[in-house]
C-alpha cells in the first residue's frame, strides 16, 4: 500500500470519528437548551428544570496532572460531595478549604461553583460538555482535511512518470 493511500485512509477514519463525536454534540444540544432556558427555583414552586442554588463549604482540593485545581470536594447542607472543574481559565486560588459560597444544582448534578464571584463550570454542565465534543469533533474533521490535503501532496509528487521518449 503506498504512503499517499494511508494518508487518505487515515484521513477517512478522522473523519468518521469526528463526524461520530459531532452528531453526539448535536445529541446533547436539547439538555443544553433546557439548562439555559432553566430559571432559578422559586420556594413552594413545583419545577423540575429549575436552578437551585445552594450555600456550600469547600473542605478540600485535588490538583490534575499539570498542577492545576480539578477536583473540589465540599460540604452541600452538612453532606459531602465531589466535583470535577470543567475546561477553562479560572482563578483558582480562591478555592481553598474553607472557602464558602453557591453551588447550581440543575437535575441533580452540581453544574456551576460560585465562590468568590469566580463561577467554575463542572463537568456535569451541559454546555460546557458539549462544547468539549463540539471541540474534539472539530479536530477531528480537521486532522481528516490534513491529512487528506497531504495525501493529495504525495500523489502529485510522487506520480509515476511518463517513460521518456527516446
Amino acid at each position: 500500500m503506498s504512503d499517499g493511500r494511508t494518508l487518505a485512509i487515515t484521513g477517512a477514519v478522522c473523519f468518521v470519528l469526528g463526524a461520530i463525536v459531532l452528531g453526539y454534540a448535536v445529541a446533547l444540544d436539547s439538555s443544553t437548551r433546557e439548562f439555559r432556558s432553566a430559571a432559578l427555583c422559586n420556594p413552594g414552586v413545583e419545577d423540575a428544570n429549575c436552578l437551585q442554588r445552594r450555600a456550600i463549604q469547600i473542605t478540600d482540593t485535588g490538583a490534575g496532572r499539570f498542577g492545576g485545581v480539578s477536583t473540589v470536594d465540599f460540604l452541600d447542607s452538612g453532606t459531602p460531595h465531589e466535583s470535577h472543574l470543567g475546561f477553562g481559565r479560572y482563578d483558582t486560588s480562591v478555592l481553598e478549604p474553607g472557602a464558602s459560597g453557591t453551588v447550581t444544582l440543575w437535575h441533580g448534578q452540581y453544574t456551576n461553583l460560585d465562590i468568590a464571584g469566580v463561577d467554575f463550570l463542572t463537568d456535569q454542565n451541559p454546555v460546557a460538555s458539549q462544547a468539549v465534543w463540539i471541540l474534539f469533533g472539530v479536530i477531528g474533521i480537521g486532522f481528516a482535511l490534513i491529512l487528506w490535503a497531504a495525501a493529495l501532496a504525495w500523489n502529485v509528487m510522487y506520480r509515476p512518470r511518463d517513460a521518456a521518449p527516446n
